[in-house]
Formats: C-alpha cells, sequence, structure tokens
C-alpha cells in the first residue's frame, strides 16, 4: 500500500480513540449491577486491558517470532488467583518448538486454541497438562506442533500435526504454595521464520488497532455479561444449578482437566455467606471471589481466594469458609474487599469427583452459633503475618 499521509494517520488514530472511549459506555450503563466504586473498577479494567492488548498486540512479538507474555495483574475472565497465563499468537502452518522445564508448579496445562468470542465458539485444537509432555527426569522437555508430519529421525510422541490454522497457545501454571512452587520455564519458538519485522508499518498498526479494541473492549464485555447471566437467572448465593456431571468448558475456553462451577454472590455488610464442600481426590483445587466485572478481587494484599494448600479442611474432609465482609476470626476466611456483590467461582482440577459446595447466608452477629465446634480460629497477628506471606508469595510469582 501506498505511504499513508498525516492525514490518514490522523484518520486512524482518531477512529482508535473514539472507538475505545464508547467502551466506557458498557460500564457506565445504569442498568448494571454494581455502585460508583464498582464503575470506577469497570473503568480500570478498560485500562487493564488495553495495557494487556498492547503486550498481545503491538509488542510481544508475531507468528513467526512468538513471544509467551504474561502480564501483571491478569484481570479479566474471572482469572484465577492461583494462576500465571502466559499467551502467544501461532499459525500453524509453520513448525513450533516449545521446550523448557516444568517446574514444581501444582498444575501446568497448555492449550492451542481460537480465541475469536465475536465468530462463536472457541475452537481448541490441542490440549495438554506437564504429565503428557514427556519431561526427563529433571524436568525437562520439547515438543513440536506443526500442520506438517514428523520427519522419520523425530519421536512422534514429541510431535503433534495439527491443522494449519492461525490460534493462540495458551499456559496455565497453578501454584499451591505461592512461596516455594517454581513456576515452569518455557521457550516457545518457530522453526521456519522468515526475516523479522523489526518497524511497524500503517497495515499493521491498523491490524493492530483493530485487535487491540477487541481485546480491550469487546472480550471484557463480553465477560461481564457472561458473568452477570448468573444474577439474570437467579443463580445467586447458591450452586443449585450446578450439575454434579460438570459441564463441558472447552468451547468457552475452558481446560478439560478442570470442572468449574459458579454463581453470584451478594452479602450485606451485616450478613456472612457459609461455604461448605467436600473436598475430593484432586491435583489441585480453589474457590475465589470476582466481582461484577467477572473479574479477581484484590489478591495479593486481601485473602479474598483460598487453594487446597492454603485452606485449612477438617479432620472429616470438609472444607468450611465464611465469606464476609469483616474479619470473623477463622482462617478460612473469604474477604469481599469491600465489594458487595460479583462471582464466585470454584476449581476442581483432575479430580475424583465434582462435589456442588453449598452456600448459607446468615446474620454476621450470628456467626457463632453456625460455625463447625471445629472451626479453625486465627488471631489478628496470626492473619497479619499470613497475609504477609500471601503477598510475598503473590509478588514472588511474577518477579515484582
Amino acid at each position: 500500500m501506498p505511504d499513508p499521509t498525516n492525514d490518514d494517520l490522523r484518520l486512524l488514530w482518531d477512529g482508535f480513540c473514539d472507538d475505545l472511549k464508547a467502551g466506557a459506555d458498557h460500564v457506565l450503563d445504569p442498568d448494571r449491577p454494581g455502585d460508583a466504586t464498582d464503575r470506577v473498577e469497570g473503568l480500570r479494567l478498560l485500562l487493564r486491558s488495553l495495557t494487556r492488548g498492547v503486550g498481545r498486540t503491538l509488542e510481544g512479538g508475531d507468528h513467526e517470532y512468538p513471544e509467551l507474555s504474561w502480564v501483571h495483574p491478569m484481570k479479566f475472565g474471572q482469572d484465577n488467583p492461583d494462576g500465571l497465563y502466559q499467551a502467544a499468537g501461532v499459525d500453524l502452518s509453520n513448525t513450533y518448538r516449545l521446550s523448557g522445564n516444568l517446574g514444581s508448579v501444582r498444575y501446568l496445562g497448555l492449550s492451542l486454541m481460537s480465541f475469536d468470542f465475536d465468530s462463536g465458539p472457541i475452537e481448541q485444537l490441542l490440549n495438554l497438562n506437564g504429565d503428557q509432555l514427556g519431561a526427563d527426569a529433571d524436568g525437562d522437555f520439547s515438543v513440536v506442533f506443526s500442520s506438517e508430519p514428523p520427519p522419520s529421525v523425530v519421536d512422534d510422541e514429541n510431535w503433534f500435526q495439527l491443522p494449519a490454522k492461525r490460534s493462540n497457545l495458551m499456559v496455565r501454571q497453578f501454584f499451591g504454595d505461592w512461596e516455594h512452587e517454581v513456576p515452569a520455564d518455557l521457550h516457545l519458538e518457530c522453526l521456519d521464520p522468515g526475516p523479522p519485522v523489526s518497524r511497524l508499518d500503517a497495515e499493521g498498526l491498523s491490524n493492530g488497532l483493530r485487535q487491540l479494541l477487541r481485546l480491550s473492549v469487546d472480550i471484557p464485555a463480553f465477560w461481564a455479561d457472561f458473568g452477570r447471566s448468573h444474577l439474570e437467572r437467579g443463580e445467586v448465593n447458591g450452586f443449585g444449578h450446578v450439575a454434579a456431571t460438570p459441564e463441558n468448558t472447552v468451547s468457552k475456553g475452558g481446560s478439560p482437566d478442570q470442572a468449574y462451577g459458579q454463581c453470584w454472590w451478594r452479602v450485606a455488610e451485616d450478613e456472612a455467606l457459609l461455604y461448605e464442600v467436600e473436598v475430593p481426590g484432586c491435583a489441585y483445587w480453589g474457590v475465589q471471589l470476582g466481582d461484577v466485572w467477572y473479574q479477581s478481587l484484590d489478591w495479593v494484599n486481601r485473602q479474598s481466594s483460598l487453594n487446597g494448600q492454603q485452606a485449612v479442611v477438617g479432620d472429616d474432609g470438609v472444607f468450611r469458609a465464611v465469606v464476609s465482609h469483616r474479619d470473623p476470626g477463622i482462617a478460612n476466611w473469604l474477604d469481599t474487599t469491600g465489594a458487595t456483590q460479583g462471582c464466585i467461582t470454584y476449581r476442581w482440577n483432575q479430580a475424583t469427583s465434582f462435589p456442588v459446595p453449598t452456600l448459607e447466608l446468615v446474620p454476621f452477629d450470628e456467626l457463632g452459633r453456625h460455625l463447625h465446634p471445629e472451626t479453625p480460629r486465627v488471631t489478628p497477628e496470626e492473619r497479619s503475618d499470613l497475609l504477609r506471606r500471601r503477598r510475598r508469595g503473590a509478588l514472588r510469582r511474577f518477579r515484582r
């Protein structure tokens, strides 16, 4: 295409800014649930999504020179507080090698999938977990993704022949022990790239801005509406709608190794929500609170989530927690961080069964007669130490 004029570039930039500005219409819709602080958080979500989108579209490599990037904070789609999410775009008409070391995270999962919510269900081309990567005794591994068949000299088990489609490689790393588990060390490379394109032209900018709008405006709106659908269906403070046989969430981008359950939570200042479930055998499990935008609450500085390593499970195998605004002085407190409503999500990963938790709303001042007699307590000093260690473990994950 001919070199653009300044007027052409001004038109391109102004159009992007106008469309980005219109993204606030969704956040500031008076019919959406939430208060003024939720609206502020919604605008922050747009900015977070813009930051993440720039890294995915205008930085972070391209299909021939991909980079497995991560963004902190990862705040959309009811992101898992125990997770380190990484993603890179790939074009499987090329051949790619993913190599590295598994580390010691509780769960490592890889998904090659489409990621366009506007074109219908997500197509997942391949799903692998750490046990399926053929790692050696030291945890080192190397796998290849390609539309070509494997050469005769290559181990077929480490070569995955896939359709020649553009897709995204998404990596989920879930931590149980935030303070000590070592993340997987991963490197993604295209084995047959052309010369690198190191400067951006007008066509590349136009395409990048178009993708950026989708990532920073359209996808957050999709997930916020997805979360709100629980409220619209009356699925509030109860998991009665969740089937004992887990729903297949692959078409929504979910991991096939994982069963999810969620509902809308709503708790007033003088109330508490009791959460109870018998924990199954599984590789990993967790429960978290999210806000009205379907993004996780502050889990770095507040105990708004718990996993199987952090939680205290009773001798009878039952996990009991309290969702409330004030600290009830028990170990398994889920802190609302000041939010009054949103989504609550639990995950069972590679589980032997998929129990559905119960929820019961009670007056906060009457908690004492509703709690199990052996409920573990914590002092303010112990809580302070738990939160200090939690913050240190969370920031360690992101080298911050």
